[in-house]
């Protein structure tokens, strides 16, 4: 792994602006009308974990689920205060693939199981394509590497049927060249070794986004960036640019949980407990040129043993954003829409 990094782009070290702490409110639940596909037959998901959707069609959304306990992600429509679940399309299979780019990392946590679940943890769409992120870290329970997890896909999405998945390994060349946050890289996921985990994903343009939940250090949380066409180029070598490192404060304990962009390029930051603490779920603003200008729009409402892992814009104008928020540890996603205002 390439250890040359680009510059820190900003430190972050102002706290967010106290001017949006307040709770925000939802506008409306989401209603599924049947059971997203969870790990077990018959048994309903309850552990949504990303979540993108293309432009709307006719006050439609077609969108992209996944969960951090399957090999498949799954799409779904959204309408009218609704969503559907539809089709799933597996991303791995129970062997590594053999056309993915760039090569199976070597990561420090130890081996033991076979190429289990993809446990994705971020989703996106950008230029007709949605994105589906692996964890990129050793499983919470057991400690161990399993290669499923470290990979990134990437789906083609035109007017008919989803394409097959295109894989590449090569996030793991991005995180072990990051700067302060790679030496956290197979590091055990709790809060004493606070090993890395990505949890947020965006595109904008060439520009692919990471958001990691963890490490969370002195405050700050961190967002590496890549090329999507330096990701995906075919061949086995490593990725051969420089990730790019960004900080910024998002509250003591608190990483990311996932990431939208927004139409001018700036990124809507979902945070929270970078481990298991009992922290405030929170949406941020953060242009990423100016990371230490980051402003927080509100604080999510905290709902028992609910965990705010997805968002997604579904619509932005006149200064407001109507978003939607997924849950983890809730039946179908617990999905609500809410309104804020842009500063």
């Amino acid at each position: 792994m390439r250890l040359a990094i680009l510059p820190v782009l900003a430190l972050g070290l102002l706290a967010p602006h106290a001017a949006g702490a307040e709770t925000l409110k939802p506008e409306r639940k989401v209603e599924a009308t049947a059971d997203f596909t969870g790990k077990k037959p018959r048994k309903p998901a309850e552990d949504i974990s990303g979540i993108a959707c293309r432009p709307p069609a006719g006050g439609e959304y077609r969108c992209l689920v996944i969960n951090d306990e399957n090999r498949a992600a799954q799409f779904a429509t959204l309408k009218q205060g609704t969503i559907t679940p539809g089709p799933s399309l597996q991303l791995v299979k129970d062997s590594a693939p053999s056309g993915a780019s760039g090569r199976q990392p070597v990561i420090g946590c130890p081996q033991k199981g076979g190429f289990e679940d993809f446990d994705g943890e971020g989703v996106a769409f950008a230029d007709r394509h949605f994105y589906v992120v692996g964890s990129h870290g050793c499983s919470r329970r057991s400690g161990e590497y399993r290669p499923s997890s470290f990979l990134l896909a990437r789906i083609a999405a035109g007017n008919g049927e989803a394409g097959t998945p295109e894989l590449s390994w090569r996030v793991a060349d991005l995180l072990g060249a990051a700067g302060e946050v790679a030496p956290f890289v197979g590091k055990a996921l709790d809060d004493k070794s606070n090993g890395l985990n990505i949890e947020g994903l965006a595109v904008v343009g060439d520009r692919i986004w990471f958001g990691l939940r963890a490490s969370s250090l002195d405050g700050r949380a961190f967002l590496v960036g890549g090329s999507v066409t330096e990701l995906f180029k075919p061949g086995s070598e490593p990725a051969a640019d420089k990730p790019q490192l960004i900080a910024f404060k998002a509250g003591a304990q608190r990483g990311v949980r996932d990431l939208a962009p927004l139409a001018d390029g700036r990124l809507l930051v979902l945070v929270g407990p970078a481990q298991e603490q009992d922290v405030p779920y929170a949406i941020l603003l953060l242009d990423t040129a100016a990371p230490a200008a980051v402003q927080e729009l509100g604080q999510l409402p905290k709902r028992k043993d609910a965990k705010a892992e997805a968002l997604t814009v579904l619509a932005q104008e006149r200064g407001e954003l109507r978003v939607l928020i997924g849950y983890d540890s809730v039946k179908n996603g617990g999905f609500e829409e809410y309104r804020l205002k842009l500063p």
